[in-house]
C-alpha cells in the first residue's frame, strides 16, 4: 500500500498551495492557489496532473486566493472532477474569483488566466460538504471536513481510503477569534499529515493583549488628529478588525470618529451575514435576529462612486479599513499613497507581508526608520507617517502546530506553506522529539512515494446505543428522540450525521436525508445549536424546554412573519395590530378587488393557529387609484371624483380618446380595483362578474399546470431514491438544477415535489419534467415557493459584477415575487438594465432597483 504526493505549489513558500495526491488509482488535488508576487510564475506546476493521468476530485480547504486562485483553470482542464468545499467557502470563492476577474480585466496588456464563463462553469461543479460529516466521494474514499479556525468556512481535510488515510490542515488557528472559533478535530489517526508552517518558528503574543494594543494605538492617533489606514485582508482579518473597532467605539474606549470600509471587504461582509452558522455563536445570533453585525452610524461602507479624495480631505481624524492587506492593490494602496508622506497619518499593519509587498517595505522601516520610502504604483513616496504593527495572525504558531501534530500522532509528516527558515527549524525539533516520526520538508516540484505496510485503524464514530429506525425522521419524532438522547447520551453534542447514525442505526451519507433531518431539528424546541459551534446540536435541557413550551404571546415581528406565510399572494400594503383585542387589520390599496372567500379562509387558518382574528380594512386607497388612473389615461384627466356608496369613480378626460382604448382602460380599472369607472359622463361596461371563488379556481388551475402525471399508467413506479437519482442525472447537464427534492402527500397519494430557485425556472423545464414523470412513474410537482437566500446571493453577485453599490441588503416582495435592491447612488441605466436581465435569466424572477 502506498501513496504518491506531488507538491505543485505552496512548498517552501507561502502562495500557490497545490498538492496532488495519487492513491488507490485515483488522482486528487488539494487546493489550487495562485502566487500573488509579481516576480514569480503565478501558477502551480499543473503539467504533473497531465503526466500522472489527470484528476478524479478536487478538495478545497478555504477561500483565500493562495488556495483557490487557479481553481477555474484546473477545473476547465478537468471538467469531470467534482469540487468539494464547505458551503461558506463556496460563497466566498464566488466573490473572490469575480473580484479577481475584474482586476485581471483592468490590467493593460495582461491576458487574464480565465474568463467569466470558466468561473461560472467551475462554480457549477461544487458540492458543498458539511463539517464533521463523512462524505463518500469516490469508490471506497470518504472525505470529512473539520473546522480549521483561520477564517469562516475553513476546513481541515481528512481523507480515508482502502490504501490509507491522510490529513491536510490547510491554514488553521487554534484560538478563538471574534468571528469564528478555533480548530476543532477529534483524535484522528492519519497515516500521513500535511500541515502548514506559516509561523513554524515563532510564538504569537497574547491575542487579547494585541487587540488592546490596537485600540490604544487608534485612540492615541485620534487624539493627535491623525488619519489612520489599516490595510487588511478582505477575508477574515478585516472582519476581525471591524469588530474590535466597533466594540471599542461602543465601550467609549476610542472616540466615535468615522470608520470607512472600502474595497472587497464590503462584499465579504455580505457573505458573512448570509452564512451565520459558520460564525461564532454571539455574532451568529446577532445576525439571525436581524441586526447588522459590522456597520454602525460611525462604521460605513464607502460607495463605489464615492470620491475617496473627499474622505481624505480636511483636518478631522478618520479610520480607513481597506483591502488589500499587503498594499499590493485595491483602495488601500490609494490611501497609502496619499497618507504615507503625511506626518498627520498612521498606517497600522495587522497581517503577514510578502517579502516583495509594499507592506513589507513599511515593516522594514520599523527597524531602519531613517529616510524611508514606499514604492507604490511606480512612484517612490517619502514615508513621514507613523508606522505600527499589531499581531492579529489567524495562523497557528510553533506551539500550536506541534500540539496539532501530537494530537494526530502521524508517522509521516509533511511541512508546507512556510518559508525555509520556519520549516527547517520546526522540522528539526519535530524529528528530535520523536524518533518514530518521519518529517519531510518538500519543495515545489518534488514528489514522494510513502509506503504504508500497516494501515492505521481509524477511530470512527460508532454509537453505543441506536434506535435502528427504518422510517425517515420527521418532526413528530422530536420528543421521543430527545428522550432517548437524554437517557443514553446526556450532556453530549452531535453533528447531524451522528444524530442520523443514532436514529437509523447505520452511517448515513445521503444528503437529502441529512438535510431533511436538519430542517426538522431547526424547527424543534427539543434541540438547539451548540453554543460554540452552530453546526453541532445539543439536546435542550428539561428546564429550558419547559420554558420554551410554556404559552407565549407572539411579538409583532413574529405575527408579521406568520401573516406573510398564511396570506402569501395577497397584495396587502400595511398591517395594523391591536394587542388589547388580539386583532389584525390588513390594509389593501383595492380591498374590493380581493377574493373575499379566499381571504376569510386564510383568516380562519390564522385564527386557529395563533388565536388572532384577521380582518380587511374596507377603505380604498384613493392615492393609489389616482396613480392608476394617470397610468391608464396618460393623455390627461381634467377632473376626478368618486361615489363610495356606488363603488364608482367619475373622471373627465382632456381629449377625445378612441372608444376601444377607453373600454380597455375601464376594464383594467375594474379588474384592478373592483370599482366601476364613469368616463366623460358615460358609465363604462363592467367586467363580466366573477364568482366568489374565481381566484381559488385560478390557483387550482396553476397548481394543475405545475403537476406532471405519467401518461403511461402501465409504467412501474420507481423506488424513491432511484427517482431522485434520475432527476439529478437529468438536470446535471442543464443550466438550472433543483434546490431540493421532497416526498409529499395530497388527497390522491404520494408525489415528488421539486423545488427550484423559483417556480418560474421550474416551468421552463415543462417537457423535461413530463419526461421524468413518464420514466419514473411518479407524479411530479413544482414547489410554489422561491429560494430567497439564493435570490439574494445572485442579486448581490450581479451588483458586484456591474459595480452597483447597495445601500442595504436586498428585500423580497412576496406578493409580486420581486427582489428589491436599494442603491446608494444613481447608476448608469445600462448597468441596471443588464443586471436586471441577467437576474431574470438566472432566477425567473424580476428585480427592481430603487435609489435610497
Amino acid at each position: 500500500m502506498s501513496v504518491n504526493l506531488h507538491f505543485l505549489g505552496g512548498a517552501m513558500e507561502i502562495g500557490a498551495s497545490c498538492i496532488y495526491l495519487k492513491i488507490a488509482g485515483k488522482g486528487i488535488l488539494m487546493d489550487s492557489g495562485i502566487r500573488q508576487s509579481g516576480s514569480k510564475d503565478p501558477l502551480p506546476d499543473f503539467r504533473t496532473l497531465q503526466e500522472q493521468g489527470g484528476l478524479d476530485a478536487i478538495l478545497i480547504s478555504h477561500a483565500h486566493m493562495d488556495h483557490i486562485g487557479t481553481l477555474p483553470l484546473v477545473s476547465k482542464a478537468y471538467p469531470n472532477a467534482p469540487i468539494y468545499m464547505t458551503a461558506m467557502t463556496a460563497d466566498l470563492t464566488r466573490v473572490l474569483l469575480y473580484d479577481s476577474l475584474k482586476i485581471m480585466n483592468n490590467r493593460e496588456g495582461e491576458i487574464p488566466h480565465y474568463s467569466e464563463q470558466d468561473v461560472l462553469a467551475m462554480l457549477g461543479r461544487i458540492y458543498p460538504v458539511r463539517f464533521k460529516t463523512p462524505f463518500p466521494i469516490l469508490d471506497d474514499f470518504t472525505l470529512t471536513f473539520y473546522p480549521a479556525g483561520h477564517i469562516a468556512g475553513a476546513a481541515c481535510i481528512y481523507l480515508v481510503t482502502e490504501e490509507g488515510s491522510l490529513f491536510y490542515s490547510g491554514d488553521f488557528s487554534t484560538f478563538s477569534q471574534r468571528t469564528i472559533e478555533g480548530i476543532g478535530i477529534p483524535k484522528l489517526r492519519p497515516d500521513v499529515a500535511i500541515v502548514e508552517t506559516t509561523y513554524g518558528n515563532r510564538l504569537h503574543s497574547n491575542r487579547q493583549v494585541e487587540e488592546k494594543r490596537l485600540v490604544e494605538l487608534v485612540r492615541d492617533c485620534i487624539l493627535q488628529k491623525k488619519k489612520i489606514l489599516i490595510p487588511a485582508f478582505a477575508l477574515g482579518r478585516a472582519q476581525e478588525v471591524l469588530l474590535i473597532l466597533r466594540t471599542a467605539i461602543q465601550n467609549q474606549e476610542i472616540p466615535a470618529v468615522p470608520v470607512y470600509v472600502d474595497g472587497m471587504v464590503r462584499d465579504i461582509n455580505i457573505m458573512y451575514t448570509r452564512n451565520p452558522t459558520y460564525l461564532k455563536n454571539a455574532l451568529a445570533k446577532r445576525i439571525l435576529k436581524g441586526s447588522e453585525p459590522f456597520y454602525t452610524k460611525e462604521i460605513q461602507a464607502v460607495a463605489t462612486m464615492q470620491k475617496r479624495e473627499a474622505l481624505l480631505s480636511g483636518s478631522t481624524p478618520a479610520i480607513f479599513l481597506s483591502s488589500s492587506g499587503m498594499l499590493t492593490g485595491g483602495p488601500s494602496a490609494f490611501y497609502a499613497q496619499r497618507l504615507a508622506s503625511s506626518e498627520d497619518a498612521c498606517i497600522i499593519i495587522t497581517g503577514y507581508q510578502d517579502e516583495e509587498a509594499p507592506g513589507r517595505q513599511l515593516l522594514n522601516l520599523l527597524e531602519h526608520p531613517k529616510d524611508g520610502t514606499l514604492s507604490l504604483n511606480g512612484s517612490s513616496i517619502p514615508v513621514k507617517c507613523r508606522i505600527e504593527q499589531v499581531g492579529l495572525s489567524a495562523h497557528g504558531d510553533k506551539l500550536e502546530i506541534q500540539g496539532l501534530l501530537e494530537r494526530l500522532s502521524s508517522r509521516h509528516i509533511f511541512l508546507v506553506h512556510g518559508n525555509r527558515d520556519a520549516m527547517e527549524e520546526l522540522g528539526q525539533e519535530l524529528a528530535a522529539q520523536d524518533y518514530r516520526r518521519q518529517v519531510y520538508l518538500p519543495e515545489c516540484g518534488q514528489d514522494y512515494e510513502i509506503s504504508m505496510h500497516k494501515k492505521r485503524k481509524q477511530a470512527a464514530f460508532i454509537p453505543a446505543y441506536t434506535l435502528q429506525k427504518a422510517q425517515q425522521y420527521v418532526p413528530a419524532d422530536e420528543k421521543s428522540f430527545w428522550e432517548y438522547l437524554r437517557e443514553h447520551y446526556p450532556e453530549r453534542h452531535f453533528s447531524i450525521s451522528e444524530l442520523a447514525y443514532i436514529w437509523y442505526g447505520k452511517p448515513i451519507s445521503d444528503e437529502a436525508i441529512l438535510t431533511s433531518m436538519q430542517e426538522a431539528l431547526q424547527e424543534s424546541c427539543y434541540f438547539t445549536p451548540n453554543a460554540r459551534r452552530l453546526f453541532l446540536w445539543d439536546t435542550t435541557t428539561p428546564e429550558d424546554l419547559a420554558a420554551m413550551l410554556a404559552p407565549k404571546e407572539l411579538t409583532q415581528q413574529e405575527l408579521s412573519a406568520q401573516i406573510e406565510k398564511v396570506f402569501e399572494g395577497f397584495p396587502y400594503r400595511k398591517i395594523g395590530y391591536h394587542f388589547d383585542r388580539k386583532e389584525i387589520t390588513m390594509q389593501f390599496d383595492y380591498p374590493d378587488a380581493q377574493n373575499q372567500t379566499a381571504f376569510h379562509a386564510a383568516a380562519a387558518v390564522f385564527a386557529e393557529a395563533f388565536g388572532w382574528s384577521v380582518c380587511m380594512n374596507p377603505s380604498t386607497n384613493h392615492n393609489a387609484v389616482s396613480l392608476l388612473l394617470a397610468a391608464l389615461f396618460p393623455d390627461g384627466i381634467t377632473k376626478i371624483s368618486y361615489r363610495a356608496d356606488k363603488k364608482n369613480y367619475i373622471i373627465t378626460l382632456s381629449g377625445t380618446p378612441k372608444d376601444e382604448m377607453v373600454q380597455k382602460a375601464a376594464a383594467e380599472f375594474h379588474h384592478a380595483t373592483g370599482w366601476i369607472l364613469s368616463i366623460n359622463g358615460q358609465l363604462s361596461s363592467p367586467l363580466p362578474s366573477r364568482s366568489p371563488d374565481s381566484s381559488l379556481a385560478d390557483v387550482s388551475d396553476k397548481q394543475q399546470k405545475s403537476f406532471f402525471v405519467p401518461e403511461n399508467t402501465s409504467v412501474k413506479t420507481a423506488e424513491q431514491n432511484t427517482a431522485f437519482n434520475c432527476i439529478d442525472q437529468t438536470f446535471a447537464s442543464l443550466p438550472h438544477r433543483p434546490d431540493k427534492k421532497s416526498l409529499k402527500h395530497d388527497i390522491i397519494g404520494k408525489y415528488l415535489e421539486i423545488s427550484f430557485i423559483s417556480p418560474a425556472i421550474g416551468h421552463r423545464y415543462h417537457d423535461v419534467l413530463q419526461t421524468l414523470a413518464d420514466q419514473t412513474g411518479w407524479r411530479i410537482g413544482i414547489a410554489d415557493k422561491v429560494n430567497q437566500n439564493e435570490l439574494f446571493k445572485i442579486a448581490q453577485l450581479l451588483c458586484i459584477k456591474y459595480e452597483i453599490p447597495l445601500a442595504k441588503n436586498p428585500s423580497y416582495l412576496p406578493e409580486r415575487r420581486v427582489v428589491q435592491l436599494k442603491t446608494s447612488s444613481v447608476m448608469q441605466p445600462q448597468c441596471i438594465a443588464q443586471a436586471a436581465a441577467d437576474f431574470l435569466e438566472k432566477t425567473g424572477c424580476e428585480c427592481i432597483f430603487v435609489s435610497s
